[in-house]
């Protein structure tokens, strides 16, 4: 089977539900890697996160692929959104016509105070990547998360995923800059922020605005990592 069919066949195995997949940069060739959703909704697609480190294990993530079946191919806002979010394109097809868009990723620039939060969109991950981006640090995309990965056998904050960010861990005082994990009533890390110095970091938590805050009384007791740019 060519490309196309490929996809077509996988899409075929998932209807009525979304199928999703990889376009990947391998030796020059863009490799199609067929994908479990885990979504719980049948409107909706999120890619098995472990399948995805190690499909960008293989290769530069360039697309990012889901079928809207019985449906044309227009972009949703959770397309649009996350599209936006992840920065990578959309490759979206109508099944079972196999008609396809590409939904190109723009990114907005917004004030790093007072964000709303949205997972996914507006989370922890998001605003220590604006944060560093106005620092001139620019780290890759993200894997779309799973919400509550903590409770679902998934860890986002490991070592090895933080070392594709540019970043190692650290075990001397903390400096400006510097990622800071957190684990808070979990066995893995489950929140992040910046450290700016004298003890303030800045970071988003869940259903709060972004803001920086003291590391004490409350944050410093949770930090089971540091990790600092090599720069």
């Amino acid at each position: 089977m060519n490309q196309l069919e490929q996809i077509e066949s996988h899409f075929k195995e998932w209807y009525p539900k979304e199928g999703c997949g990889l376009f990947v940069a391998i030796k020059g060739k863009k490799e199609w890697v067929a994908c479990t959703n885990v979504a719980e909704d049948s409107n909706d697609f999120i890619i098995d996160s472990k399948e995805y480190i190690v499909a960008s294990k293989r290769g530069d993530i360039v697309g990012i692929v889901h079928s809207h079946p019985d449906a044309s191919n227009e972009p949703s806002q959770n397309d649009i959104k996350y599209c936006n979010t992840i920065g990578i394109p959309y490759y979206i097809f109508s099944y079972p016509d196999m008609d396809l868009k590409i939904l190109q990723p723009k990114r907005d620039i917004k004030p790093l105070m007072g964000r709303d939060y949205e997972f996914g969109v507006n989370d922890c991950f998001e605003a220590m990547r604006d944060y560093l981006s106005s620092q001139n640090i620019n780290i890759p995309c993200r894997a779309a998360f799973e919400d509550d990965w903590w409770e679902k056998s998934l860890d986002y904050f490991t070592d090895e995923i933080i070392k594709d960010y540019g970043y190692t861990r650290v075990n001397d005082n903390m400096k400006p800059n510097d990622v800071i994990i957190f684990t808070i009533n979990s066995s893995v890390g489950n929140h992040c922020g910046v450290y700016l110095g004298d003890d303030i970091f800045y970071h988003h938590a869940e259903n709060r605005i972004s803001c920086r805050e003291n590391l004490y009384p409350f944050w410093k007791q949770h930090i089971t990592g540091v990790y600092r740019h090599a720069t």
